[in-house]
């Protein structure tokens, strides 16, 4: 019987098999096989507890073959936490067969410490401003995320850092309260104008702004492809560094960042330490402004009509749903269009895009279509991995829609 499935042992056996899951589940949407649902996959993680059958191709297929969107364990009436669930299958099979060695061996390079993280993103943009001329070319064929049907669009990394964009302290006369924001890899590296608008927000606000530059990855991606005591080592340093500012709260415009910091820090590192204080002050930038500050009475409508995708963490992980919504239609004064399944998965899933680029692919593209039929001038999103993914799906379309974070919605209606 194996000894990392073994402590989720009770949460298996919860499941009843009703296939409640089946009418949420973007994998299974597309594939329609019971490999493919939460249901089949806690019958084949409860058939290798049991011993029943081994780490097969076809078990470690259906075990990374998972977006982790949580759309299961919002939805399942017997409240199994599908995600964590997956996350100890893997972490088994990376323990017992190496499972995605490559992509693991750059995780862990690439996310090892802030300096690792910095010299992969700047090959990232090197090799970027290459990827994408070669991949109009007939040699695109030969690369990466290069198909028929599906031609990845990656996004073009900034030589400037979210650190070399902002300072420190982002302060103003009268302040209401200080905060510190967490930016993430993606908002860090990628999408530093993220990170610039939500500074302005908040200091619009009333709000002090402290940017921790040093922060590492929240470790989520090594998480996700069972690295455990990789995670561990980024948990314990981004715990060290937010808990000495003594800010009011930690807000973030990533939901996953969130969502790692505020769950997963503590069950990994103790409630009752400083993982668990931490934890209390963390919140989504977007829930925060709608909720604790009066930044709706200080915008103007900017008349853009604008269609709103639920990120899967945002909504099923932090149960997050009306706030961005009330900031969009304060924001575009009453323009919000509301798509529909908005709460259906993008496709994105982190690593999941990554190891399966086809079936993710195929699942972003039907998001595009959702968002293309509102006819809307922009998409927005609260998560920065979203808005990658689905700029990806609708560039492929040959659509000029804009791919917006909230927030980003949000700046350009300040007063």
């Amino acid at each position: 019987m194996s000894d990392v499935l073994e402590k989720f042992a009770d949460t298996i056996y919860k499941c009843i098999r009703c296939g409640a899951c089946r009418a949420v589940c973007p994998t299974f949407g597309e594939e329609l096989s019971e490999t493919a649902v939460a249901r089949g996959r806690m019958a084949l993680v409860e058939a290798v507890l049991t011993g029943k059958i081994g780490l097969t191709p076809a078990y470690e297929k259906a075990v990374f073959n998972c977006a982790m969107c949580g759309a299961c364990k919002a939805n399942c009436p017997s409240g199994v936490d599908v995600p964590a669930v997956i996350e100890a299958a893997r972490a088994e099979l990376v323990r017992e067969k190496g499972s995605e060695q490559m992509l693991r061996y750059l995780a862990r390079r690439s996310f090892k410490d802030k300096d690792a993280t910095g010299s992969a993103f700047n090959m990232m943009r090197m090799g970027g401003a290459l990827y994408g001329p070669i991949a109009a070319t007939p040699l695109g064929r030969y690369l990466p995320y290069q198909y028929r049907d599906l031609k990845r669009k990656l996004p073009k990394i900034p030589a400037k850092t979210l650190a070399k964009r902002i300072p420190v302290e982002s302060n103003v006369e009268r302040p209401r309260g200080r905060v510190a924001f967490y930016a993430g890899c993606v908002i860090y590296y990628v999408y530093p104008e993220i990170g610039e608008a939500a500074v302005r927000v908040l200091n619009k606000a009333g709000y002090d702004v402290l940017f921790v530059k040093d922060e590492v990855c929240c470790g989520k991606p090594l998480k996700s492809l069972g690295e455990q005591d990789e995670f561990i080592k980024l948990a314990k340093k981004n715990v060290e560094l937010l808990s000495a500012p003594g800010c009011d709260r930690i807000l973030t415009a990533c939901p996953t960042c969130a969502l790692t910091l505020k769950e997963d820090y503590p069950k990994i590192l103790g409630e009752s330490g400083e993982a668990g204080k931490l934890s209390n002050k963390v919140d989504d930038i977007g829930r925060f402004l709608a909720a604790d500050s009066d930044i709706i009475s200080m915008l103007d409508g900017t008349g853009l009509s604008v269609t709103y995708h639920d990120p899967c963490h945002l909504n099923f992980g932090m149960g997050i749903k009306s706030e961005p919504r009330a900031l969009i239609k304060a924001a575009t004064g009453g323009g919000l269009v509301e798509m529909a399944d908005p709460a259906w998965c993008c496709g994105f899933g982190g690593s999941f895009s990554f190891i399966n680029y086809t079936l993710s692919g195929s699942i972003s593209a039907k998001k595009a279509m959702t968002i293309l039929d509102t006819g809307a001038d922009a998409v927005a999103t609260g998560c920065p991995g979203c808005m990658m993914h689905i700029d990806d799906a609708l560039k492929q379309t040959g659509a000029k829609t804009m791919t917006l974070h909230t927030i980003q919605v949000i700046d350009k209606a300040l007063k």
